[in-house]
């Protein structure tokens, strides 16, 4: 399937609805890319203050426009839990990274494998993406566990060139 840029891609689980970012949204995506505990295992500078959210999801929607990052808000009842994202995506080499980030008090509770469940579910059924990987820090156990739990496998071989302490998992599909 082409990747229709003009409509943005809503997932819907049995408990969650993954939606596009709205200026709205500001708020929630400062609170979650200035957490220190949310961020403890990533190497990328904390927001300072809204401006900075909005100039974000400005960049996120436009990113969407050039096919190149699909940038969810995770929302249960219009609640937002956190994000998820599909970036770097290459349509002709069916490929992207996933990343994703959810409120401390929400995790442990299956809301982000449901949330990677629909993501590589759309992934690879709508953009026909063959290979997916996510960077994940080596120290983050809970995060490899859940890449893991969705059959992603750590390549050993693989460096991150910009962050020495992550660590490469990659999900293939078979067809």
């Amino acid at each position: 399937m082409v990747f229709n840029c003009e409509t943005f891609p809503i997932l819907k689980t049995q408990r969650l609805t993954l939606r596009e970012l709205k200026l709205d949204d500001a708020a929630i995506i400062f609170a979650l890319r200035s957490s220190e505990e949310i961020n403890k295992f990533v190497a990328t500078k904390r927001m300072q203050n809204l401006e900075e959210a909005k100039d974000f999801i400005q960049t996120c929607n436009a990113l969407f426009q050039k096919e190149k990052r699909i940038f969810w808000a995770i929302t249960k009842q219009e609640e937002v839990l956190g994000t998820i994202v599909l970036h770097r995506i290459s349509l002709t080499r069916k490929y992207a990274e996933i990343g994703y980030k959810l409120k401390t008090e929400m995790q442990q509770k299956g809301f982000m494998s449901e949330a990677i469940t629909a993501v590589l579910h759309f992934g690879i059924e709508q953009l026909n993406l063959k290979t997916i990987e996510a960077y994940t820090h080596k120290n983050n156990v809970r995060s490899i566990m859940l890449l893991e739990k969705h059959q992603f496998i750590f390549q050993a071989h693989k460096k991150d060139p910009s962050f020495e302490h992550n660590r490469i998992y990659r999900f293939e599909t078979n067809s």
